[in-house]
């Protein structure tokens, strides 16, 4: 038992003498890089892959930033066919294919006069009814008639006590929202008929010497749209 406790170390230390050397193994790790080098550089589709994998994000974030870049240049492009339609409806210019859009501005605005008007005398109404006096003698009813929300005010702010009033303002106030929303609806509907109006200026140019500022801005934006949608073709796909 005595010789065996004595003969494990021995044969502890030998096994491990004759384990592969440290700088053996290293050198396998050198040969293993190598050749996947070597793989790496013969290989042209793997080169490919692997230059794809690393630009790729680089690619991408361009690619989103051209993309912006271009929507940039077509809003004031839209912009500059609005003004352009506006100006062309304005001076009512014969162009030709265009008859349609100009009844239907006209219809628009003519909408959008008698919201005005009516929108002015509620601000009228308003007006009067926070300066005047009240009177003691509420009225009980007739607060969301059209009578009471399109009179004068000057010609019922005596019948009606403080909290009448405050009603009556808060009813007037809501009519003047609703008249607010439909002068805004008016008004994208003309718009979207101007730019139409202006692109098909642009197509046609028609010669006039206040047209023809908008037509330079355009050609500048155009060129510009141009180049950029180049560099965006020339970068790799998603």
């Amino acid at each position: 038992m005595i010789n065996l406790i004595q003969l494990n170390p021995i044969e502890t230390k030998t096994a491990a003498q004759e384990g592969l050397p440290f700088w053996l193994f290293w050198l396998l790790i050198a040969l293993i890089g190598l050749l996947s080098l070597f793989i790496f550089l013969r290989d042209k589709d793997l080169r490919r892959k692997i230059d794809f994998f690393f630009l790729g994000a680089k690619n991408r974030s361009l690619q989103i930033h051209l993309r912006r870049q271009i929507m940039r240049e077509k809003k004031k492009k839209e912009s500059l066919w609005l003004e352009l339609g506006r100006i062309v409806y304005e001076l009512k210019l014969a162009i030709d294919g265009a008859e349609a859009i100009f009844r239907s501005l006209d219809s628009l605005e003519k909408k959008k006069q008698q919201i005005v008007q009516q929108l002015n005398h509620l601000q009228n109404n308003l007006k009067t009814i926070q300066t005047k006096p009240f009177s003691a003698s509420p009225i009980e009813e007739g607060l969301n008639s059209n009578l009471t929300l399109n009179s004068s005010a000057s010609s019922i702010v005596e019948m009606i006590d403080e909290k009448d009033s405050l009603k009556l303002k808060a009813a007037w106030q809501r009519k003047r929202s609703k008249l607010e929303e439909k002068i805004k609806d008016l008004d994208e509907q003309a718009n979207g008929f101007l730019i139409t109006l202006g692109r098909i200026t642009d197509t046609l140019r028609f010669k006039n010497e206040k047209l023809t500022p908008f037509y330079e801005k355009i050609d500048s934006i155009n060129i510009k749209i141009s180049h950029l949608e180049q560099r965006l073709d020339s970068l790799h796909p998603f």
